[in-house]
């Protein structure tokens, strides 16, 4: 990952939301339910798998696959992610960053530099390991399935609640 450096000056950021789960959780179609359920506030969505899926198509003139995505461009997906941050922030009410979120010491460095950028309110959605046939199941069903190996590593990964919140508050 590259380093977040926070652009020159500082602006009025939106409560930001982590969502926090494994690939095939739920964190795509809740973080869409929530911007349906809420209409009058304007929430914005970041995910860096769709910034994934833009970059693969424009230059492999293919639909994405996660077979023939090319890790070299997750630099490339990092800085993207963070424009993307700073554009949505002057736009919205709230901005669902909907990843999984899985390294607690990765969203601590994103929650320091977002606070850098002048963020001050921040919560997570949290989503719960569900048991892998059910995400395998999930998955299938996918635009674009990550897989059983992924799956598995994120089960492998997620922490209690518990450890993000200490990442997102400070602790």
């Amino acid at each position: 990952m590259s380093e977040l450096s926070p652009s020159s000056g500082q602006q009025d950021f939106p409560l930001i939301i982590f969502t926090v789960g494994t690939a095939a959780s739920g964190k795509s179609s809740w973080a869409e339910a929530m911007r349906s359920r809420h209409p009058s506030l304007r929430i914005g969505i970041l995910e860096r798998d769709m910034i994934r899926v833009e970059l693969f198509e424009a230059e492999a003139d293919k639909p994405f696959s996660w077979t023939d995505w090319n890790p070299a461009l997750e630099n490339k997906v990092q800085w993207l992610w963070e424009q993307r941050v700073q554009e949505l922030a002057r736009k919205c009410d709230a901005l669902i960053l909907g990843d999984t979120h899985l390294d607690v010491g990765e969203l601590r460095k994103k929650v320091i530099w977002l606070r850098e950028l002048g963020a001050k309110e921040f919560t997570l959605h949290y989503f719960p390991a569900l048991p892998l046939t059910d995400l395998l199941r999930r998955d299938q069903s996918r635009i674009h399935p990550v897989g059983g190996e992924a799956l598995r590593e994120h089960l492998k990964k997620i922490a209690p609640e518990e450890h993000y919140w200490a990442a997102i508050e400070g602790d």
